[in-house]
């Protein structure tokens, strides 16, 4: 893994207060890491305060990675829930614009003999046709007029 300087200068330093906190059996390893890294490490005293305040930043971090890994996979069940409930859009289930899990097939959203529906209230050529996205609705307007 390549880190950039920044990050490896976090790195050290959060390993640096990692190791202060730990106590007297931990401090020769912090004396050696501050020596090998002087700028990142903060050799203050003043540094040295801070840091063994509070539970050090790398135990953070450290507890971070497996929520960010449960909220991946509660999200990742939303999105499969989420395709479940939508197949009918694809021609259901499967990979969206194909037929019936085909890949390679997309579907057809032209209409076939015989129709389902017929528009029978305008009186005249209807010329817009409006069809809602997630609900079976469909709105028209013809040339008299009408909605």
């Amino acid at each position: 893994m390549v880190l950039t300087d920044k990050q490896r200068s976090d790195l050290h330093a959060g390993i640096h207060e990692y190791l202060l906190s730990r106590g007297e059996k931990f401090a020769q390893c912090a004396e050696e890491l501050a020596k090998a890294d002087p700028e990142s490490c903060g050799t203050s005293k003043e540094d040295n305060k801070k840091s063994t305040t509070g539970a050090p930043i790398l135990e953070k971090k450290w507890t971070a990675v497996p929520r960010l890994q449960r909220r991946v996979l509660e999200l990742e069940r939303q999105i499969a829930t989420n395709a479940k409930i939508h197949a009918h859009r694809s021609g259901g289930g499967g990979d969206s614009g194909t037929t019936g899990g085909v890949p390679g097939r997309e579907r057809r959203m032209l209409p076939r003999p015989p129709a389902v529906h017929t528009l029978q209230s305008h009186s005249a050529v209807v010329t817009t046709v409006s069809i809602h996205p997630v609900y079976t609705m469909a709105a028209s307007g013809s040339e008299d007029g009408t909605m």
